[in-house]
């Protein structure tokens, strides 16, 4: 008998195949899954995003997959490993795909605020493994690292505009700043896609998503 999640571990299958065989085997550790990608995009249409920055990109699953849902936002995939890059931009040309571009950097030097929309998969997780599960040690992975780009992505955050529209799927691997309004929320793939918009100035306070909740952490004040 199937079970409901075979049809989107086939949909995965099926458009990981464009990649090579190294990228496919850790495909479910470290990219989107495609129905996650698809209902990500959609939700960054309806909150009038029409440009897009994937927040560490990888081989490019997430921004190939939504540019082609929504051919109408354009998407910006910035990757630190300019191998990856080097494989999303191939996959690209071969899928034919125009409203998409990756660039090799730190994506935490990027204006974020040249941005409408902002798009997070758990991005500096990579950075806590202790499995030997990392790509590859082309990089700094460090825990210095990670509270390094933590406390970058929260001041990114607060200097982005109002209106900015924002999509976690598994958090952002740090904390959300609360002038930003959770406007959306569902199940998807194996956790929470989030839809948050900047809607105010910001306080100074956190809003934390752990796991199935939402924590809020006042100014100054601890974790509620």
């Amino acid at each position: 008998m199937s079970t409901p999640r075979e049809p989107q571990r086939t949909e995965d299958t099926t458009f990981d195949a464009v990649y090579p065989l190294a990228i496919r085997a850790i495909s479910r550790r470290f990219w989107t899954p495609v129905a996650v990608a698809r209902r990500a995009a959609e939700l960054l249409r309806h909150a009038g995003a029409h440009t897009v920055l994937d927040v560490g990109s990888g081989v490019g699953k997430f921004v190939l997959v939504a540019a082609a849902e929504t051919p109408d936002i354009e998407f910006v995939g910035v990757e630190q490993r300019a191998k990856l890059v080097e494989v999303a931009r191939q996959v690209q040309a071969r899928l034919g795909i125009s409203n998409a571009r990756f660039e090799v950097g730190d994506v935490t030097q990027i204006p974020w605020r040249d941005f409408e929309g902002l798009y997070f998969f758990n991005p500096l997780e990579e950075n806590l493994f202790n499995d030997g599960g990392q790509i590859d040690d082309s990089v700094e992975l460090t825990q210095s690292r990670f509270f390094r780009d933590v406390v970058r992505f929260e001041e990114g955050l607060r200097e982005a505009p109002r209106g900015m529209a924002i999509v976690t799927y598994h958090g952002t691997s740090g904390r959300m700043p609360d002038c930003y309004e959770l406007t959306d929320k569902e199940r998807a793939g194996s956790d929470w896609l989030r839809l948050w918009v900047k809607t105010r100035e910001d306080s100074g306070g956190f809003i934390h998503e752990v796991g199935d909740r939402i924590v809020v952490q006042p100014s100054g004040g601890a974790v509620a």
